[in-house]
């Protein structure tokens, strides 16, 4: 089990620390990888609804913090950032980067 932790990149032990349930963290796991938000987002970014993005990606990384997913939560708050400073020539491809780890960690949990 610790394997699949380590192999999607999260610090299992950090996670059995603050979740002693790692059935029910990959229950909810599963449905926060399953957040509509993560598709939306293309949308947003793509129809420069910035605001709409911005919304959406606070309320991803805020659960990918209180999830333990660090690998997830820095790329994500980097695309917020960008959206803040009103860098938007990279946008899609952090975006890509953002699915890229979302799609690894559902692998590696069959979600």
């Amino acid at each position: 089990m610790k394997e699949k932790y380590i192999t999607c990149g999260l610090n299992y032990e950090l996670i059995l620390d603050t979740y002693p349930n790692l059935d029910e963290y990959e229950k909810v796991l599963h449905v926060y990888l399953d957040d509509e938000f993560f598709d939306e987002l293309k949308e947003y970014l793509q129809n420069e609804d910035y605001a709409m993005a911005k919304d959406a990606l606070k309320g991803l990384y805020i659960l990918a913090s209180d999830l333990k997913i660090f690998n997830l939560y820095e790329r994500l708050l980097d695309l917020y950032e960008d959206l803040e400073s009103e860098n938007y020539k990279d946008l899609l491809s952090d975006y890509d980067l953002v699915m890229g780890i979302r799609e690894k960690i559902r692998r590696g949990f069959s979600c």
